[in-house]
């Protein structure tokens, strides 16, 4: 099962607990295949570092510097320009369609969680993914 992970999820499994890092411990254990491009992993990492910079007494689990050795990297040539109220998600949706995800797991209630679906990929909250886990 493909899985694109929005960089709230990861960042969040990266500073605390939760169903966000029980998503990424699945992905861990091989129970799913977490797939990512170069602009979110980009965004990965640069939303690490400012919450390193806002959060200095904790050590965050390394799950960004596993995501991007060991995720499926893919190169989204669709766009997805207008699908979604907030512009910075249309990378999540590209990455999705161009490893024909399985689902793409957020937390962002008003943006990417709100469309539900995107061309038939689910998007669902952490907690409703590790139920079809």
């Amino acid at each position: 099962m493909k899985v694109v992970f929005d960089t709230n999820v990861v960042v969040s499994a990266s500073f605390w607990r939760g169903a966000p890092i029980d998503c990424l411990a699945a992905w861990a254990q091989g129970r799913c295949e977490a797939v990512a491009s170069s602009a979110l992993l980009a965004e990965y990492h640069e939303t690490l570092e400012e919450l390193r910079l806002d959060y200095p007494k904790i050590k965050p689990v390394e799950w960004v510097p596993a995501l991007t050795e060991s995720a499926e990297l893919v190169f989204p040539v669709e766009r997805a320009t207008g699908a979604t109220t907030d512009p910075d998600d249309e990378m999540i949706l590209e990455c999705a369609l161009a490893a024909e995800a399985d689902f793409i797991v957020s937390g962002d209630i008003k943006h990417l969680l709100a469309l539900r679906q995107f061309q038939g990929i689910p998007i669902v909250s952490p907690t409703d993914f590790l139920r079809h886990l």
